[in-house]
């Protein structure tokens, strides 16, 4: 059987490795209809009145969407609570994209139809720019609040989003889109350093410092808030949810894990990739390692397989900011970081990671710096989507 890798542009076949073992997670049923599984979702809140009783003809809105580094049915999810809002005109509602610390990106990347883009404002979200952000306060554990001024003069807030894993926020969606999706790069950075927490963990939502501190700065900027969240599992959506930034954030965890929690035997070697966005540059393709780093024996190899057609990312931030506070926690010791991608050599000494120019010789290289003749060898081809639990 050929395991093809996610990697970038075009699936990268994994070489034959004699007893290798495929992780995936199980195979979840799609969801038929996602037009009616968002309006289904918008009708039956979780936690909150149904949307279309919030908002009248002079309610100031503000509909958040994820930026294109990441991968979200965003026409659906914005067509969805557009629907829900067709008492606000035009004028009264704004699109803004939740950069966070990404940087403002092309619009035309976002998949919005251009029509939707020509009649409402939209706002770009630059995390760098001063004269765009409002204080809101601080949490209890200190990080600064300010978002775009754009959350501060509306009404109500609708963040969409995904419910997928996250390794240190324990899963994507919900409460994010607002903040870090809207805030200060400073601030962001902030709560971020809460990821060296080892209760800011994949696949964990309650009791997780990161995640408590972005929702309670979410509370605090005092705007009504709202979610629609599509509820993602092995890139298959499996549902919606919609309602209170919190409650139905949780429902979604709870309609996720089933199809994203996995058990397997820990390996020598593991070798993980994903398909574009996620392996589009260094600084997405690093969430690969911690679900890798639970199922690695102490001295073992992780083999990354990311093409990373943007590059590293900005350095200082990948290799300290992702890799030394967030990333290393999750491998045991005297753990190895190969990576297979487009870069050349000298850029990635400049990385964390350790140069090696095809699977094939990454795998050769493992096998040598495991210092076994026959490693067990463990392949994760999308391990963005696992929680997984050693056995």
């Amino acid at each position: 059987m050929t395991v093809l890798l996610g990697y970038g542009a075009r699936p990268l076949p994994l070489p034959d490795v004699p007893g290798a073992r495929v992780l995936l997670p199980p195979v979840a049923p799609p969801v038929p209809d996602l037009t009616a599984a968002l309006d289904a979702a918008l009708a039956h809140p979780v936690g909150a009145r149904p949307l279309a009783t919030v908002a009248t003809a002079r309610t100031r809105v503000v509909v958040i969407v994820s930026d294109s580094s990441r991968d979200e049915p965003r026409a659906e999810l914005f067509a969805a609570a557009r629907r829900a809002l067709a008492v606000v005109p035009d004028d009264h509602l704004t699109i803004a994209v939740a950069n966070g610390t990404h940087g403002p990106k092309p619009l035309e990347r976002l998949g919005l139809p251009e029509e939707v883009l020509r009649r409402h404002r939209v706002v770009n979200h630059d995390a760098r720019d001063d004269a765009s952000m409002v204080e809101m306060g601080r949490t209890s554990r200190g990080t600064r609040i300010r978002v775009n001024r754009c959350v501060a003069e509306a009404d109500l807030v609708v963040s969409t989003g995904k419910v997928k894993p996250h390794y240190f926020a324990g899963w994507g969606g919900g409460a994010k889109g607002i903040f870090p999706g809207l805030g200060h790069d400073v601030d962001i950075r902030q709560n971020h350093k809460l990821k060296a927490d080892p209760a800011s963990s994949l696949g964990r939502a309650d009791g997780n410092p990161c995640r408590e501190d972005i929702e309670e700065a979410v509370r605090r900027i005092g705007r009504d808030t709202y979610l629609v969240n599509v509820v993602e599992a092995g890139a298959t959506i499996v549902g919606a949810v919609a309602g209170d930034v919190v409650y139905a954030h949780r429902e979604g965890v709870r309609l996720a894990r089933p199809w994203c929690e996995v058990e397997a035997a820990p390996a020598d070697i593991v070798v993980v990739s994903a398909p574009l966005p996620v392996s589009g540059s260094l600084y997405q393709a690093s969430k690969l390692i911690p679900p890798a780093g639970l199922l690695l024996r102490e001295g073992g190899v992780v083999i990354v397989a990311a093409e990373c057609p943007e590059g590293t990312g900005p350095l200082q931030v990948v290799n300290e900011g992702i890799f030394e506070l967030g990333v290393r926690r999750f491998l045991p010791a005297g753990a190895t970081v190969l990576l297979v991608s487009a870069m050349n050599e000298a850029t990635v000494r400049e990385t964390y990671a350790t140069y090696a120019p095809d699977l094939a010789t990454a795998l050769a290289r493992a096998r040598d710096i495991v210092g076994k003749a026959e490693p067990s060898v463990l392949v994760l081809p999308d391990a963005g989507d696992l929680v997984p639990r050693a056995l």
